[in-house]
């Protein structure tokens, strides 16, 4: 069981995401305002969910400097944009996987176990 999960998304987004994850066994869960990576690092969360469409900054920037911190932390993407490309830039930059905010909440949790 993971220490903690922390999610970085849109407060409509919750519940869904927090729902997810306790189904996919992971039910400590703490949430954060914004990707902050010194905050994060802090945390040190065994599993982080993170919105990247709402960034100010480049958000494949942010997933190495968040991979670069939490070096052993499932990394999950959590995204309106779902295309091979994206999700392969995801991925080299750093997240264990990316997730669909079109997904449903058996979708999410298939994920999440996969990822975790």
């Amino acid at each position: 069981m993971a220490r903690l999960c922390c999610l970085a998304v849109d407060s409509k987004d919750i519940p869904l995401l927090g729902a997810s994850l306790k189904a996919a066994g992971q039910p400590r869960l703490a949430i954060v305002a914004h990707l902050d990576v010194a905050a994060l690092a802090k945390l040190s969360p065994d599993v982080l969910v993170a919105d990247v469409d709402r960034q100010k900054v480049d958000p494949l920037e942010m997933l190495r400097q968040l991979r670069f911190v939490l070096p052993e932390c499932v990394i999950v993407v959590y995204t309106g944009t779902v295309t091979r490309a994206w999700g392969r830039a995801c991925h080299l930059a750093g997240a264990s996987c990316v997730l669909s905010k079109e997904s449903g909440k058996a979708l999410l949790v298939s994920g999440l176990r996969c990822a975790i």
